[in-house]
């Protein structure tokens, strides 16, 4: 059976060799010396070997001892966020939501100061996955995904549907407002992200059928390509939700000639057990009230 190191001692360990000094060691955890020396003491005699030597009145590590603190603070630093991890679970008015992370970018977030007014002391939590998890494996409150889960003790319902839209820069909009489908495809490059190599469902077809294009760059990160529009660099297929405030600014146009798409069905999750506080179910209400005039697939499309 393996022994688990005194685990007190790795504390006077950090702290000793952080200070070069058990006295000053001693002061902070509010110990006596005597009583960081036999910690330290106990610690060599796990590991089987010297971690410090003294130098006048203070300390200094051994190369073992060196090497141990890296391990030591890596724990210990793993054990600090641990607790910051579950922090929200002692908050009555946090809620902790697992996300698409388009949803969170494009559409929550512009949202947020409505979301402040309605609930004044929401603490929301907000982490970006791109696949359904189990909310009884991770213990979050809402998940908001590309599927729902299949299993009896959760409640999926569709919230709601995003859509690709065609856009560029107001210069670049103006100069193609009047060229038809798919003529427009080839008067201006086009810009890919990443995750959508064929740019759009039906463009490949168009291509075999002889429609010349330019490819202009491929980009990772969805809001780089807006930025990449609205810098007049071409056209690109992104999601409404991303380019929803550089429309509202003026900053980038749509072409409408060019057909979109769906992104797909998103779906509204919760445990069928009773919600962990009010304000969670607050905010699943919330959430279906504010989704209700956007795209909504039928189940099963």
């Amino acid at each position: 059976m393996r022994r688990h190191p005194p685990l007190q001692a790795l504390l006077a360990f950090e702290a000793s060799a952080r200070l070069g000094s058990f006295t000053r060691a001693a002061q902070e955890l509010a110990l006596t010396q005597s009583a960081i020396s036999h910690q330290i003491l106990q610690l060599e005699q796990w590991t089987g070997q010297p971690l410090f030597r003294r130098i006048g009145r203070g300390v200094a590590l051994t190369a073992a001892g060196t090497l141990y603190l890296q391990t030591v603070s890596a724990a210990l630093t793993l054990l600090a966020d641990g607790r910051d991890r579950i922090e929200p679970y002692s908050k009555p008015d946090s809620v902790i939501v697992f996300c698409a992370a388009r949803f969170a970018s494009g559409w929550l977030l512009p949202r947020m100061r409505e979301l402040e007014q309605r609930f004044a002391d929401v603490d929301l939590w907000l982490v970006t996955v791109d696949k359904s998890l189990e909310i009884d494996q991770i213990d979050v409150d809402l998940i908001i995904s590309d599927s729902p889960i299949r299993n009896p003790e959760i409640e999926s319902t569709p919230l709601m549907a995003d859509e690709a839209i065609a856009i560029c820069g107001p210069q670049t909009a103006a100069r193609l407002a009047h060229v038809p489908f798919p003529e427009v495809m080839s008067m201006a490059p086009l810009l890919y992200h990443e995750a959508r190599p064929e740019w759009a469902p039906w463009l490949p077809e168009l291509r075999r059928a002889g429609l010349a294009i330019k490819r202009r760059m491929t980009i990772d990160d969805p809001h780089w390509l807006v930025a990449a529009a609205r810098e007049e660099a071409g056209i690109a297929m992104v999601s409404r939700w991303y380019a929803e405030a550089a429309l509202a600014r003026g900053e980038i146009a749509t072409l409408p000639q060019i057909p979109g798409f769906t992104l797909g069905q998103l779906w509204l999750m919760r445990s069928v057990q009773p919600a962990r506080s009010p304000v969670v179910a607050a905010v699943y209400d919330w959430l279906l009230q504010n989704a209700a005039g956007e795209i909504c697939l039928k189940p099963g499309s």
